[in-house]
């Protein structure tokens, strides 16, 4: 076992250990609260749960990779059709977030009482924290996933040279 054939991994592996102390940061800052409560969904959960399950899968094909010199190629398909998947959920959920910005908020609204307009303008801002709550969510998991998918693909472009 030669260090030099690791090396695709170990990137993988400080990659993946930054992730993990930036959640750490984020749970400590209580980020996790405020998206639970802003995102009335709960589709940015759905896509931390499916970045981290692929983000293992990631780090379990580089280090096959790195030990058996082989990667499927339909395993790296699969990687980068669940990073378009994460992408494509969080346009859902900003999707998702609109209608409900605009079917509730303008339902019962009378412009004289403050007290409808208030309970629009929450609702509003439920619709909107929703939208972007998943919006951000989308793009951040699905882009640090392939950031760790393009990592995997040099193992398999670096494996073609030699042959």
């Amino acid at each position: 076992m030669k260090y030099a054939d690791y090396k695709p991994f170990l990137r993988w592996w400080l990659f993946f250990s930054l992730i993990i102390v930036g959640l750490i940061f984020l749970f400590h800052w209580n980020m996790f609260d405020i998206v639970n409560q802003g995102d009335v969904t709960k589709i940015s959960f759905l896509i931390f749960g499916l970045f981290i399950i692929f983000s293992f899968f990631v780090g379990n094909e580089t280090y096959r990779g790195c030990k058996y010199k082989i990667i499927s190629e339909s395993h790296l398909e699969t990687g980068w059709f669940m990073s378009d998947q994460i992408l494509t959920l969080g346009m859902i959920g900003t999707v998702i977030g609109f209608i409900y910005m605009l079917s509730t908020s303008f339902t019962n609204i009378a412009v004289n009482d403050l007290s409808k307009m208030a309970e629009a303008i929450i609702s509003m801002g439920t619709g909107m924290s929703t939208a972007l709550y998943t919006t951000a969510s989308g793009l951040i998991c699905s882009f640090l996933l392939k950031l760790q998918l393009y990592n995997l693909s040099v193992i398999i472009n670096e494996s073609k040279e030699v042959l």
